[in-house]
């Protein structure tokens, strides 16, 4: 199947509301074509609903979104026709084995069935599959089933891939395969849409980011722009020898510094370097500390993630240090 011109994804002004609760509030994000992109929230913040917007499986309340540039509204059954959808959870005909499974679901996309056999053997062959592909589904374990459910959304070569928790329940060589197969997917154009609680794993995939809260859009855009956004992006860690001047040495520095970590030493995390890291030593040793070791370290996407959410709520975001990536 060609990939359509624009394979990308874009909503504005999106709103679905449940009676009294709005599930999702407003909601404006661009993702480009062939971005991999990630979706974030805490749990109850919207974003399965979104993806069901976009996907066509239930209806806008208000708003505009366009997949593919195709109308959620007006042409849903053209944007199911070239997307690919792994929920958060799914059922399977566990009396079929993988193989039928995956079959049937190429013939519902009416494709041709000597290519739908050829597909499903690759398919079966590039999530590690094959050698069980005659057992019943009923019999898999929750990480094998996560990875049909994977190769049912690619049965149709689809040019955009909407991923619910793609890596959920899965042990670390799992997650390590998933991983494999969503950069392989990227390379190669696919449009990515990936929502999912791991934020190490979204931190080092991930083109640009979205976070979202209550169903509101709270920050949107690659990593270094979320960061600045959560309120710093860059420091220094320095570790210098504990003792009590040392530490009453630390309200004379003039700037913030916090301490994250105390034993026989203090790390010190300065949010914002003010000059060079040589003037900073500089002035750390000229202020009396002992200084054992000094390297940069960046604020962790889960930390960006803690301090947006926590604003929105009206709750004080922890400090820059508290999970610094080192």
């Amino acid at each position: 199947m060609d990939r359509p011109l624009d394979n990308g994804v874009s909503t504005s002004g999106l709103s679905k509301v449940y009676k009294n609760f709005r599930a999702v509030d407003s909601l404006s994000i661009q993702v480009n074509a062939g971005e991999l992109f990630g979706f974030l929230g805490p749990n109850g913040a919207g974003k399965t609903t979104t993806i069901r917007m976009l996907c066509g499986l239930i209806t806008p309340t208000s708003g505009e979104a366009k997949v593919a540039g195709f109308d959620v509204l007006k042409e849903s059954l053209k944007i199911r026709k070239i997307i690919g959808l792994l929920p958060e959870s799914f059922g399977f005909y566990d009396w079929m084995n993988a193989q039928e499974y995956l079959l049937h679901f190429a013939a519902l996309y009416k494709i041709e069935a000597k290519e739908a056999k050829r597909r499903v053997t690759e398919l079966l062959e590039q999530f590690g599959l094959a050698d069980k592909s005659f057992a019943p589904i009923g019999y898999y374990s929750r990480g094998m089933k996560q990875k049909l459910g994977l190769a049912r959304a690619l049965i149709n070569n689809p040019s955009i891939m909407f991923l619910d928790e793609p890596t959920l329940g899965l042990d670390p060589k799992g997650q390590q395969d998933i991983r494999r197969i969503l950069l392989e997917l990227h390379g190669k154009g696919v449009t990515v849409f990936l929502s999912s609680h791991a934020l190490s794993e979204v931190s080092a995939l991930c083109d640009k980011i979205a976070i979202v809260n209550q169903g509101r859009l709270v920050a949107q855009g690659t990593l270094e722009e979320i960061r600045r956004l959560a309120g710093s992006s860059r420091g220094l860690m320095i570790r210098v020898l504990n003792s009590e001047s040392a530490k009453q040495a630390l309200s004379k520095l003039p700037f913030q510094t916090e301490v994250y970590a105390e034993n026989k030493f203090l790390d010190l995390a300065i949010p914002e370097t003010p000059g060079s890291a040589n003037d900073i030593i500089h002035l750390f040793e000229q202020a009396g500390f002992q200084i054992y070791e000094i390297h940069r370290i960046e604020m962790s996407l889960e930390q960006a993630f803690f301090n947006l959410t926590a604003t929105q709520h009206g709750l004080p975001a922890d400090g820059f240090s508290n999970l610094a990536e080192r």
